[in-house]
């Protein structure tokens, strides 16, 4: 988020005291203890996470272990999420016997990953990161990857580049735009047709790796409930003990997430109590404008990320700046799993999803009507420092 002019970092430790990972630890156990909670999980994120000592999550990971013994029914996650520069044998012998699961980010092909991601000399670091992760699956039998898509690189490409490095999970993350900084024009869908391509390769692939974002909409037009972890369940507790939502968020501009929350006076639950997070962490996904909630495929893109609704004018009542994309997207995904079926989908008199017909149908709502949270989507401009 360093680079989407959120620059509040720079006044935060760079890393995180032994104060304040207590401090998350005891909240985490009120919080399960409150809420009846049977599984909980940490992320160590950053900045780069690697930059903290070893002996940091050796401590961190052995207080949890204990506070475990008070609740053996709750199950324990760790992840890591790391550039993979600094990744070698003995961080992954560490991350095994402390049972944290590494994700490397890569920027999909060297020439898109080196154009941002270079070292303090200027040099690139895709080679590097190229063999810590193929190290990430000699030594633990998975290599999870994050890349942020760049639609300058062709889909082609950038699955070939991770199917080299032998990738067993790509999350392909949709850019973190907002309606006041989108770069593309919206009924161009250039995302969807990057998308859509990219899905033809991966669906023709006997050997695919995973790609949740397409497994998603596979699942959700099979009508299959998923057990996902969504961005609506995710904290962040940033080095300096600030309570604050999801790090795309920032995205919606400058100290955009700043609460007046802090670890070590608050409760991770108060974070409710603030407008941002009441729209936040109650339910993202009903509380839609009017066009998304009139929209016939609200049950499968549920709205979008919260952080592409956005705009300075309204705030969170709008439709996502990738609409026309997410609908032309689904259509297409869907289009696939009738050939698959085609049987079943007579039988069940389900039609083909016809993107334009929607995209008309939504341009030609009202305006005029109001959703029924407005109020909850518009309340938050009014920039929060201390909790309502």
């Amino acid at each position: 988020m360093y680079n989407l002019g959120d620059t509040t970092y720079k006044k935060q430790p760079k890393f995180m005291s032994a104060e304040i990972a207590n401090h998350v630890i005891e909240k985490t156990k009120n919080y399960i203890q409150k809420y009846n909670k049977k599984e909980f999980s940490f992320i160590f994120h950053g900045g780069e996470p690697l930059l903290a000592s070893k002996q940091f999550y050796i401590d961190f990971v052995t207080k949890v272990n204990e506070m475990k013994k008070e609740l053996p029914d709750v199950s324990f996650f760790f992840d890591v999420q790391t550039n993979g520069v600094l990744l070698d044998k003995n961080w992954i012998a560490l991350f095994k016997s402390l049972n944290i699961a590494p994700s490397i980010s890569v920027d999909g092909t060297k020439k898109a990953h080196d154009m941002f991601r270079v070292d303090h000399k200027g040099n690139g670091s895709y080679d590097k990161v190229f063999k810590s992760a193929q190290l990430l699956k000699e030594e633990m039998d998975y290599a999870d990857i994050a890349c942020v898509i760049n639609t300058n690189e062709s889909p082609e490409k950038i699955y070939a580049s991770f199917k080299r490095m032998n990738a067993t999970y790509v999350n392909f993350l949709i850019p973190d735009y907002t309606h006041d900084n989108f770069p593309f024009n919206k009924n161009e869908t250039t995302m969807a047709n990057w998308l859509i391509t990219l899905f033809d390769i991966w669906i023709r692939d006997a050997n695919r790796f995973k790609i949740p974002l397409f497994l998603g909409l596979l699942n959700s037009l099979m009508r299959i409930t998923e057990d996902a972890k969504n961005e609506s369940t995710v904290l962040v507790i940033e080095t300096n003990g600030e309570i604050e939502a999801i790090d795309s968020l920032k995205a919606c501009g400058h100290g955009f997430t700043k609460t007046g929350l802090n670890i070590t006076s608050n409760n991770l639950e108060d974070i409710q109590n603030t407008s941002l997070g009441n729209l936040y962490f109650n339910d993202l996904n009903s509380k839609l404008c009017n066009q998304c909630l009139q929209c016939p495929l609200n049950e499968i893109c549920k709205g979008g990320r919260l952080v592409h609704r956005h705009s300075k004018h309204n705030g969170f009542n709008n439709p996502s700046v990738y609409c026309n994309d997410l609908i032309k997207l689904i259509a297409h995904v869907q289009k696939f799993f009738i050939s698959c079926y085609p049987e079943l989908h007579e039988k069940e008199n389900i039609e083909a999803i016809n993107p334009k017909e929607i995209m008309e149908y939504l341009s030609n709502i009202s305006k005029e009507v109001e959703s029924p949270f407005k109020k909850e989507l518009e309340s938050f401009l009014q920039q929060e420092s201390v909790l309502v």
